[in-house]
């Protein structure tokens, strides 16, 4: 999971677990977050996702992060959308206006974002970011991701479940009883929605996977 291995898949082309249509399940559960209209939403590992758009057409300002300038760049055109660009605390960032608020994508490494160059967000938005890492990782990243947060930043969290013996990911089996200790000191982590059929299963068929189970979580912080 070095840098190497992302790059040589945008260049590539192999990016089965991007999703064209965004997921289904965001519009959906996105409001119980209750967020107001201009809230500072972050995107870690945001790919090329369109649920950028999507989150940015409510009014919030989305910054996405992301290892490849090819996914950044690549966004920004499959959208449709005038980008500006320049550099911000090591970052290369593109960033447009989008409907009631804005899109930037900072291009770099999600682990040295601090909240001194980028301030602190309001929600977090992680549909393909936990379940991109290997376990080794995912603890670091969660506590990362923590730091970058306002104190009562609330998330919706996107995670799939499968046999893993079926395929090496990414993306990786991440279950509930994982989720629950990844984030248990945040706050409270309500499961939302569960099933086969939520989204991306198309995807993991056709690398072996049999059967695999989507949830949906809402990450709300507590004192």
């Amino acid at each position: 999971m070095e840098p190497e291995f992302w790059h040589e898949r945008w260049s590539q082309q192999q990016t089965h677990f991007h999703q064209p249509d965004g997921h289904p399940m965001l519009n959906k559960w996105w409001p119980t977050l209750e967020l107001g209209t201009d809230a500072h939403v972050l995107v870690p590992l945001c790919g090329k996702t369109p649920d950028m758009r999507t989150l940015a057409e409510r009014g919030h300002r989305v910054t996405g992060i992301e290892l490849s300038p090819i996914a950044a760049q690549d966004f920004f055109i499959e959208q449709h959308l005038a980008v500006d660009s320049d550099e911000i605390g090591g970052f290369d960032r593109y960033r447009a206006e989008c409907g009631a608020g804005t899109i930037e994508i900072l291009v770099g490494d999600f682990f040295t974002a601090d909240t001194e160059t980028l301030g602190a967000f309001q929600a977090f938005y992680d549909r393909a970011a936990l379940i991109a890492l290997p376990q080794t990782m995912r603890a670091r990243y969660v506590e990362h991701l923590c730091t970058l947060l306002t104190k009562d930043a609330p998330g919706l969290l996107i995670t799939l479940d499968y046999d893993q013996s079926q395929m090496n990911g990414p993306p990786f089996a991440v279950d509930t009883a994982e989720v629950n200790t990844l984030f248990e000191h945040r706050g409270e982590v309500a499961s939302l929605e569960n099933g086969s059929r939520l989204g991306g299963q198309d995807m993991l068929a056709q690398r072996g996977v049999k059967s695999a189970d989507e949830y949906v979580f809402r990450i709300t912080a507590t004192d």
